[in-house]
């Protein structure tokens, strides 16, 4: 077909669809921002959606420092330090360190309107994931070292997940397939019970932290 031809009908189907739109009462903003596009060429709506992804990128978020991994025998869960002195869990290595398959896009194993990942939404571990495990469950974006943009959470949501698998274990309520999973959290678990979290952290990234930071965190002790 020709290329010409080809522009000719993509804009008649828009302007019919625009029609219909304004025929059916969709609101005359929606209907004029769509004859405004039908009315653009295929090139200058590729630029139009080029500098809106850039946009979107050139969003201010926190860049890792610090960047490494944990060890768990013979699995690992990719950790960062950021700019602003959070410690995250990537997604990533969240996913594959409980030996669970991360799905290609980062949002698209949610379910229920809810921030938890699928495998946290079967209906034997309902009962285990409590308030404060939804609270902390969202993730948090941010840049690694080198600049791409990933998500990650915090360290607390891992403890508080392989608290949902123990204590899943224990009632017996466990199928055969999140046996792997419930395996690895007891061994994670077993780690941060002999060490705090955020120093293990430290460790596997090489982060050490300013002196000013810790004294403005030291508590004051008054004097007697």
């Amino acid at each position: 077909m020709n290329t010409r031809r080809k522009v000719s009908l993509d804009l008649d189907h828009e302007r019919r669809r625009t029609r219909w739109k304004v025929q059916w009462g969709v609101p005359a903003r929606a209907a004029g921002g769509t004859a405004r596009a039908a009315a653009l060429s295929s090139d200058e709506r590729r630029e139009i959606a080029r500098k809106a992804a850039k946009a979107r990128w050139a969003r201010n978020l926190p860049q890792a420092t610090h960047q490494g991994a944990l060890q768990f025998g013979d699995f690992e869960i990719e950790v960062a330090v950021l700019d602003n002195g959070q410690r995250v869990v990537t997604q990533g290595g969240f996913m594959a360190g409980l030996g669970r398959i991360r799905p290609p896009a980062a949002r698209q194993y949610y379910r229920n309107g809810t921030n938890l990942p699928a495998f946290l939404t079967a209906q034997n571990l309902k009962p285990f994931v409590d308030e404060d495990l939804l609270e902390i469950a969202s993730q948090i974006e941010f840049r690694t070292k080198h600049g791409v943009k990933i998500f990650g959470y915090s360290p607390n949501f891992l403890q508080k997940v392989c608290d949902v698998f123990a204590r899943a274990q224990n009632a017996g309520v466990l199928k055969a397939t999140q046996r792997t999973t419930a395996s690895r959290t007891q061994i994670i678990a077993e780690q941060f019970e002999r060490s705090c979290t955020k120093r293990l952290i430290d460790e596997a990234t090489s982060y050490r932290e300013a002196p000013e930071t810790l004294t403005r965190r030291r508590p004051y002790r008054r004097e007697a």
